[in-house]
């Protein structure tokens, strides 16, 4: 299986954010733009993943869960990885927090536990929305993410992290969720 760890977004968010993928798409870049479906954050990008593996992973996964309070995020701006001169990603900004980074650390740490390969790059917050593909359309692509830089997109709770399965098919990848683990028992607003 190749698999991944993640945050997943509520519905209400992910149409606010497919509002300003129109926006972007409307100056016919050549970008494949994520479908609304599969948009999340990823915490910990596995590959392929044995089925005992798995099993461990999600014991660990479960105690971490247990151990950090559910938190909000704010989504605001857009912008390409790496840059404008050579964009490859274009994303959402997920400004850092501290909850955030010491769930990611947890999580990167249970993946090591069970024998996955610690990332090398530092995580970088963020929501992919599309993957750059040639320079057609590119002025325009780059005068809409100007638009957009600041835009607040709204908040999401962070209440649980999923242990997902991607399936490569032709029409693009399709997420299935093996495991959901839901964050301590209190909310943001207790």
């Amino acid at each position: 299986m190749r698999c991944f760890i993640s945050i997943n977004f509520e519905e209400s968010l992910k149409r606010e954010i497919d509002k300003a993928i129109e926006i972007l798409r409307s100056g016919n870049a050549d970008v494949k733009w994520v479908p609304v479906a599969n948009m999340h954050m990823t915490l910990k990008f596995l590959g392929n993943t044995e089925e005992e593996t798995a099993s461990r992973l999600n014991e660990k996964l479960s105690r971490l869960a247990a151990r950090h309070e559910s938190f909000r995020l704010n989504l605001r701006g857009t912008g390409l990885f790496p840059d404008r001169r050579r964009p490859r990603v274009v994303w959402i900004d997920i400004p850092d927090s501290e909850n955030l980074k010491e769930l990611q650390r947890d999580v990167e740490e249970a993946a090591l536990s069970v024998g996955f390969e610690r990332e090398d790059r530092p995580f970088s917050p963020h929501l992919t929305i599309g993957r750059v593909r040639s320079s057609r359309g590119m002025n325009s692509l780059l005068a809409a993410i100007e638009a957009l830089k600041d835009k607040d997109f709204g908040n999401i709770e962070v209440s649980a992290v999923s242990l997902m399965k991607s399936d490569l098919r032709p029409a693009g990848a399709q997420y299935t969720t093996l495991a959901e683990f839901r964050l301590g028992r209190r909310t943001y607003d207790e």
